[in-house]
């Protein structure tokens, strides 16, 4: 065993080092800190964040640990539990019918799920939190949402229990609070979203209840990201009021109707108000230097960053690597943003073929010849790649945007992607309405392709080959651009960004070329202009250019 087989790169061959953590950098804030200390000459090594400890001299299965169902809690409550929730606004009949407990000091929020208890959440009046050992995560009261048409989502028991309290019945809570603002959020967090997925998809509208503060806020952007905008609706509370349990005690039942009956819907499409961008507008102006993500290559940074809700088109002549750059990508984006990524890559197929390929990138070693991969960094590196690649399309006949957008759709609420690749353009079923010419459909798509990206916030990548490039006066390829994609000049019009691969080889140097035409948002994610990079064929990686007369490509 090695430890790059366990995802952990070195720079040193002995004594000991601090490197980043493949089980929890990409979820953190500050995921470029070291926090897993390695000691090379005995081979093991500890995680400082998140605890993850090994070795390479041994190799354990990880099996976890049987889910465990709770004894219903005993609901005869002291009559100090029920004052103190009365202060909350919350009565005695209320406690009864949602079945609240008590143990030790401890009240106890039983989770019900088709009629048995899955978890108990406990707390003190003094806001200390537990749940028990190896219990199911689910949403608090998840048999209410079955079958509504409007489901009310909230951030705590005590938030649900006000609702309830005011006669709404189709209540939930998420169990395990809201996320930290700017940081990753894990399919840890958001495992109770699973059993869930039916309803929720099914129900026609969504409110979303968080708390109004940061981490709230945090929350419901990612819960509407994934459930999907246009279903879902927030709420806004008084000023003295951070969630529903303070307008309850402070206002009444009444304004607790009031304030779900005015939730309103997330801005989409058509008129907006400033009330609806206001908050984006001002953190943009607090923030103005705030740029997109790089894309792991340095001379990139000042001409193509990566930002969420965004098209970009790539182009360029056959054989010149567009598939390969944009497979690099994307391993850059997970390796170094813990990006998610859904795949529909037709001349990719077989799937297994090209899942080595990524491997190879994200290993810096080949799948064939001498200096090949061995099976255990390929084990190894494959259950890394499953939390991160989703291939989309590989059961169908035939594949039309329509269903890459709907699979997306699904893997989004599911994984929460950050990115959509559709690879190639050409491969894709295209399904023109009645009287609809090209121009129209290309139009019409991109179109929907943009609102589903800003809908779900993620970034779509569009492969496309141009039509048929003639050569330049020195029987060089000419470097196309959008507007030579064979079928609209709407593929340069619509796209947020344009980048054409194109490779540049000469007696004196050989490089590919980064060609960015068309940058929409310059202020964060660069300016119009060429990068260099050069290429190994055999592990498929592009790195930071150098002049040379070497030709890399073999």
């Amino acid at each position: 065993m090695t430890f790059e087989e366990h995802g952990i790169y070195l720079r040193r061959s002995d004594g000991q080092e601090k490197t980043k953590c493949p089980k929890c950098s990409h979820q953190r804030k500050k995921g470029s800190d070291p926090c897993l200390s390695v000691n090379i000459d005995e081979g093991v090594w500890k995680c400082h964040h998140c605890g993850w400890s090994g070795s390479i001299n041994e190799k354990k299965e990880y099996t976890p640990p049987p889910i465990v169902k709770p004894d219903e809690p005993k609901t005869d409550l002291p009559q100090s539990v029920v004052e103190w929730f009365e202060s909350r606004g919350i009565t005695e009949h209320t406690l009864i019918s949602e079945k609240i407990g008590y143990r030790d000091r401890w009240i106890q929020f039983p989770f019900y799920k088709n009629g048995e208890v899955v978890n108990i959440k406990s707390r003190t009046a003094d806001k200390k939190f537990r749940q028990e050992k190896n219990a199911e995560k689910c949403f608090y009261r998840f048999d209410h949402m079955k079958g509504m048409e409007t489901i009310i989502i909230t951030e705590g028991e005590m938030d649900a229990l006000s609702l309830v309290e005011c006669g709404y019945n189709n209540v939930v809570s998420i169990p395990d609070g809201a996320i930290s603002p700017n940081s990753r959020a894990s399919d840890v967090k958001f495992s109770y979203l699973a059993d869930a997925e039916n309803d929720i998809l099914n129900a026609k509208t969504i409110v979303l209840a968080m708390d109004e503060d940061a981490s709230g806020k945090a929350m419901r952007d990612e819960l509407s990201r994934r459930i999907g905008r246009e279903k879902c609706f927030r709420v806004s509370y008084p000023t003295d009021c951070k969630d529903m349990n303070d307008v309850l005690m402070n206002y009444g039942d009444e304004r607790v109707i009031d304030i779900i009956t005015e939730a309103h819907p997330y801005p989409i499409e058509g008129v907006v108000t400033i009330d609806d961008v206001m908050d984006d507008a001002i953190d943009l102006l607090n923030k103005p230097d705030h740029k997109g993500l790089s894309t792991g290559w340095v001379a990139l940074d000042e001409c193509y960053r990566v930002s969420p809700s965004e098209l970009t088109m790539i182009t360029g002549i056959p054989n010149m690597g567009k598939s390969e750059w944009m497979d690099a990508l994307m391993i850059n984006m997970i390796q170094d943003h813990g990006w998610k990524f859904g795949i529909f890559s037709a001349e990719n197929f077989p799937v297994k073929h090209h899942l080595l390929k990524l491997v190879g990138k994200f290993v810096g070693k080949p799948f064939w010849g001498d200096n090949r991969m061995d099976e255990d960094t390929a084990r190894n590196t494959m259950e890394i790649l499953n939390d991160y690649v989703k291939f989309i399309g590989t059961q169908e006949d035939s594949v039309s945007v329509e269903s890459i957008l709907e699979q997306a759709r699904i893997l989004t609420f599911r994984y929460g992607l950050n990115g959509l690749i559709i690879d190639p353009w050409n491969t894709i079923e295209h399904k023109f309405r009645d009287s609809e010419n090209e121009t129209n459909y290309v139009s019409r798509i991109l179109a929907s392709l943009n609102t589903f990206a800003k809908m779900y916030e993620i970034h779509i990548w569009v492969v496309a080959h141009p039509r048929k490039m003639e050569n330049d006066a020195n029987r060089k390829p000419v470097v196309p651009s959008a507007y030579d994609i064979s079928g609209s000049a709407n593929f340069f019009n619509k796209s947020d960004n344009i980048i054409t691969i194109h490779r540049h080889k000469s007696q004196d140097d050989d490089y590919v070329g980064v060609h960015v035409s068309k940058i929409r948002f310059q202020y964060k994610n660069g300016r119009p202009a060429v990068g260099k990079l050069n290429y190994d064929i055999k592990t498929g990686k592009y790195y930071e250019y150098e002049e040379t007369k070497s030709n890399l490509f073999g």
